[in-house]
């Protein structure tokens, strides 16, 4: 925690450890408490550094977790009550977000017990992300639509949509990222939303601190009773990007060649959007080489059912751009102007 405590810029952390929900719950209430401990002794400090100077305070608490998926009855009444009392604790010193942050991978995954996992960690007052990995499974035309939906009317957002990375290991499973582009522009457009629409997404997911504001109104029924409103089948929250040390995440590419055998080369530049540490100004340009043609990613639809005419139009997607961010995804301003200094940058 010492390091966490000493961070200059850090404001948000992901406990996962491979799952976080493996650990036992008296192990996961002792993660919990020395964060809070840690959050508690920063800000404590901070009261002594003058404006701009002032390390940034922790404002977001994530867990990921694939349990809610395969092994939901993990969720039980005492991990609920855990996560109940931590939010209740860390909204006083300041934490303004606390997010599950799990993988569904297909509708098929979303059983009862999964839904009933779902309803018992938004009783607790967390809200849940999903992130899936963009496999050939699951490009297939509608399927993440269909997922999107289905989580959304559950009160499930969705967080990022992961291209899988491209290594020969993961052939099989990998899909272009013409494809992830493609369902961007052909199938996700329609859960898009206008600014003000975006505006009034946040305001139903924003996490209250007062008791008083708190809705009635569980965020399944609002999230439900929004997209009634909109006329929206599902909501396009989440971001398509490949993830790579590197490149972190981001999905603006430009096709600058193609191999012997039709495979796609791909320069790739950071996400323009967010900050980044200073140690990309080091780096130089970023490509990448496809590990499958699109030929050969159709010819596999195709062993799978699907008719290639239908994503026909692949071709012509020949670079991309990352998408914006929901507002959800962003940092709250702080009551106070934090350090512009960057630390732990050493190698």
């Amino acid at each position: 925690m010492t390091y966490f405590e000493e961070d200059t810029q850090l404001r948000d952390i992901l406990i996962t450890g491979g799952d976080a929900l493996m650990s036992q719950n008296k192990t996961l209430r002792n993660i919990l408490e020395a964060v809070y401990r840690m959050a508690f002794r920063k800000q404590k400090v901070n009261l002594n550094r003058p404006e701009g100077e002032k390390y940034a305070e922790l404002q977001r608490v994530r867990l990921g977790s694939r349990l809610l998926a395969y092994l939901p009855m993990r969720i039980n009444d005492e991990l609920v009550d855990i996560l109940r009392e931590f939010k209740e604790k860390a909204s006083r010193i300041g934490v303004k977000q606390f997010i599950i942050q799990t993988h569904f991978q297909t509708p098929l995954e979303v059983t009862p017990e999964a839904q009933e996992a779902i309803r018992k960690v938004l009783s607790a007052g967390w809200l849940i992300t999903n992130q899936l990995v963009y496999t050939v499974a699951a490009s297939r035309r509608g399927h993440t639509t269909r997922l999107r939906q289905l989580l959304n009317s559950l009160g499930v957002v969705c967080y990022y949509t992961f291209s899988v990375k491209g290594f020969n290991e993961n052939y099989t499973v990998f899909a272009p990222n013409a494809r992830s582009i493609q369902e961007q522009q052909e199938e996700k457009c329609y859960g898009n939303m206008s600014e003000e629409q975006a505006g009034e997404l946040y305001e139903l997911l924003e996490t209250r601190t007062d008791a008083q504001q708190e809705s009635k109104e569980d965020v399944a029924s609002r999230i439900r009773r929004f997209m009634k409103k909109h006329q929206l089948p599902f909501l396009a929250t989440d971001r398509s990007v490949l993830n790579l040390p590197a490149i972190g995440k981001s999905m603006t590419f430009q096709l600058v060649g193609l191999t012997e055998e039709g495979k796609r080369i791909l320069r790739f530049e950071h996400d323009g959007t967010r900050r980044h540490s200073p140690i990309i100004n080091q780096m130089g340009q970023i490509y990448i080489v496809e590990n499958k043609s699109l030929a050969a990613y159709l010819r596999q639809l195709g062993q799978m059912g699907e008719d290639p005419e239908d994503y026909a139009s692949i071709w012509m997607y020949t670079n991309g751009e990352t998408e914006p961010r929901f507002s959800l995804y962003d940092y709250p301003e702080f009551p106070f102007q934090p350090t512009e200094a960057v630390s732990n940058l050493a190698l």
